[in-house]
């Protein structure tokens, strides 16, 4: 009777079980593509590119104060985050304005009017802010001296550009299928924890 022996064989039983595990639980990669997803989507702001690269239309406010294009406050930027379970990982935005400024699009404003409390000086006359002469000063309820005008704003449509900032570009899938293989190979390596 002829018997074949092979030795050394258990570390690579061993690391194959690894990486079955880990494809049994493979919340730690879907992890760490939400992460890079989400770092991605903030890069864009940064950049005030899309994921095609292409830059976006400059807001009019930042044509006009500087500053960046969606980022006057930073609640948009602020809003991106990812989620990861062991089916998936996704990451986006939760305020409702976002696809306005993903896809561009209309948006049509009804009239309306309203009324401003604005400040007077002691003779009754408006006063003005200190940089723009032609503006007036608002009012608080605790001023005393303030004077009301009524205003009217017609019916509008505002059109939005759109500024893409969710997506997956060739570049991005390069560096995600990367941090796939990274982890299938810290599990061979038995790096990434146990079996």
């Amino acid at each position: 009777m002829i018997e074949t022996r092979i030795e050394g064989i258990d570390p690579l039983a061993k690391a194959l079980l690894r990486m079955h595990a880990l494809g049994q639980r493979p919340g730690p990669i879907w992890d760490a593509i939400g992460q890079y997803g989400e770092s991605s989507t903030r890069l864009r702001f940064k950049n005030e590119t899309g994921p095609d690269g292409q830059r976006w239309k400059a807001s009019k406010r930042a044509q006009k104060t500087g500053g960046k294009t969606l980022q006057l406050k930073g609640h948009l930027l602020g809003s991106i985050s990812y989620r990861a379970n062991q089916s998936g990982a996704e990451w986006g935005t939760n305020k409702v304005y976002g696809a306005i400024h993903q896809f561009g699009g209309t948006i049509n404003k009804l009239a309306f009017s309203s009324t401003l409390r604005l400040r007077t000086g002691k003779g009754g006359a408006l006063l003005r802010q200190k940089d723009h002469a032609n503006l007036a000063v608002f009012a608080k309820k605790s001023h005393k001296r303030a004077v009301g005008r009524r205003y009217t704003v017609g019916a509008h449509t505002i059109t939005m550009p759109a500024r893409p900032f969710l997506g997956v570009n060739a570049a991005d899938g390069i560096e995600i299928l990367h941090l796939a293989e990274a982890a299938v190979d810290l599990a061979a390596r038995n790096q990434g924890g146990n079996p």
